[in-house]
């Protein structure tokens, strides 16, 4: 193409020589429309990929996910957790953000189809509540980590952190067989540190920072460490880095089930590792801490009544009680300091000045920008809520919900359906389940697995009119009362059981029931106290003329 378009140029150049010769106007104007279609198309279509000379230092990369991300992972990891740590923005984002998307724990509810498992409705509801059960047994106490250290939902909240925080994580399924253990299956939570390449792997071009690819791209297996390679005081003094201390999970067993969970959200075609979740802020909520500090800096310095001396004659006898010690420079300020003077000495006051004066405002609009980068609300990334009214706060986190209800689903997607798929899997090997035949569950996984999710209570801003539109929802047949009750966090079958309790137990205590309101009607609204109509006043009696004398 290239060449084509050089030898049209070419051939171009000649007829406007030749032209020139026999018309000198025409090919002067054959000359300049070619010079402003050549200077047409050397002007960028956007803005934005103009190199002029206040764009010209602006980099730019055409690398792939994997190119542009990996060099930069371990750094971004490093500094994404020292914010976490140290930084008050980043560390109280991230505390709010594992609160409001795992709460007390996502929970699952099983959705069998009586006609996809070959049950009637009684049997598929109780074998239903019997691997709710099973699920309940198993996330109790710390059966659910194979460490021994949290239990599911504690679970749940590390590994959105490590999330969050690292990027991604791995959630191994192994087995267990200890003494009281409801189930075999437990899962192991690996820090993004302990998935790297070994050294003398790093060479291969199917490593992408301990993913190994094939040739389309996909991950074949994971190479994990044995130990973190940060546990320096706790483990041996030393130990290699090649594939000898590694361990290679393949991402599939046989049957083609994946061995290893590896939780990270994909925001690029072809992206190997995730990308910390503060990554497009470090360098903002760094700044912004500098600038903080330096303002404390400042305060502190003003508040100190500091005098330096300075000396009109620096050959005057030594009568300051420091230089006679042995000069010990001054180092620090402290409050209501003082030196004493020798000789020809003078006093200077010192008058820190302050950084600036809008201090709040700066702040403030820098949370602003940082949480319009992180894709959350103000108020959330700051947790401020003071100038904020009702109707605000109530936009901010229904657009905030959005954010959350993705990363649960995150969760769900990538190792809490895996996981459930394997407990139910291990009931039906254990025989537990109604005394069904485990031929019925080969052939019908995905029906016996079917599941749905119940994330944390959103709660309610205005409790009494949206629990009127959530009845009227369900009443008019736009929802249902096993969704109503999924978006606060409840069970809807435990809900008509205990209100089917809590009945039974009113008339035997002899209590009124409890009358359900009429469908339809909305809460009637507030009415101000209306002033009363004033009396009419007495009508008086309207004078009438006397009756005229009756003729004789």
């Amino acid at each position: 193409m290239s060449a084509t378009r050089g030898w049209l140029h070419r051939m171009g150049a000649a007829l406007d020589a030749a032209v020139t010769v026999v018309a000198p106007a025409a090919g002067a104007r054959r000359k300049g429309a070619r010079l402003a279609e050549a200077r047409l198309a050397a002007l960028p279509a956007y803005r934005g990929a103009g190199t002029d000379r206040l764009k010209q230092g602006w980099p730019g990369t055409g690398g792939s996910a994997d190119q542009d991300l990996l060099p930069d992972l371990s750094l971004l990891r490093q500094r994404s957790r020292d914010l976490a740590r140290n930084d008050l923005h980043a560390a109280g984002a991230l505390k709010r953000l594992v609160d409001q998307v795992i709460g007390d724990g996502i929970l699952p509810q099983a959705r069998l189809r009586p006609l996809d498992v070959g049950m009637t409705d009684r049997q598929a509801r109780d074998a239903g509540r019997v691997l709710e059960g099973a699920w309940e047994a198993w996330s109790e106490d710390t059966w659910a980590d194979a460490h021994d250290r949290c239990s599911l939902s504690e679970l749940q909240a590390l590994v959105e952190r490590q999330v969050l925080d690292n990027g991604d994580c791995l959630v191994l399924p192994t087995r267990r067989e200890d003494p009281g253990r409801p189930f075999s299956l437990a899962l192991e939570v690996v820090e993004a540190d302990r998935l790297a390449t070994p050294t003398d792997l790093r060479t291969d071009e199917k490593m992408r920072e301990g993913v190994e690819v094939d040739k389309q791209g996909r991950p074949v297996a994971y190479w994990v460490r044995e130990r973190h390679p940060g546990d320096l005081s706790y483990g041996p003094r030393s130990w290699g880095n090649s594939s000898a201390d590694y361990r290679r999970i393949p991402a599939r067993d046989a049957e083609g089930r994946r061995q290893v969970w590896h939780v990270f959200e994909v925001l690029r075609p072809g992206q190997s590792r995730g990308e910390p979740f503060f990554a497009p802020a470090l360098r903002p909520l760094k700044d912004l801490a500098d600038y903080q500090e330096a303002e404390l800096v400042a305060a502190r310095v003003a508040a100190c009544f500091a005098l330096f001396i300075q000396k009109a004659d620096p050959g005057s006898g030594l009568d300051n009680e420091s230089e006679v010690q042995g000069t010990r420079r001054l180092e620090e300020i402290e409050p209501g300091m003082i030196t004493r003077m020798g000789i020809g000495e003078t006093v200077n006051a010192v008058n820190p000045a302050r950084p600036g004066s809008p201090y709040d405002a700066y702040v403030a609009r820098s949370l602003k920008s940082l949480a319009s980068a992180l894709g959350l609300t103000y108020e959330v990334l700051a947790g401020d809520f003071e100038r904020t009214n009702f109707s605000s706060a109530k936009a901010s986190l229904l657009l905030v919900r959005r954010f959350f209800q993705r990363r649960q689903q995150l969760h769900v997607r990538r190792w809490l359906t895996p996981a459930w798929q394997l407990l139910v899997e291990e009931c039906f090997l254990r025989g537990g389940l109604l005394d069904l035949p485990a031929r019925d569950f080969s052939g019908r996984f995905r029906a016996w697995t079917r599941v749905q999710w119940v994330p944390p209570a959103w709660g309610w801003l205005d409790p009494a009119r949206e629990a009127e539109a959530s009845r009227a929802a369900v009443n008019n047949g736009t929802s249902t009362l096993a969704d109503e009750c999924a978006a606060q966090g409840k069970d809807w079958e435990e809900v008509l059981e205990q209100r089917a309790l809590e009945e039974v137990r009113r008339k035997e205590l002899g209590l009124p029931m409890i009358p359900p309101p009429p469908a339809g009607i909305a809460p009637e609204e507030p009415k101000a106290a209306e002033t009363p109509a004033p009396e009419p006043a007495p009508e008086e009696p309207v004078p009438t003329a006397p009756p005229a004398p009756a003729r004789q």
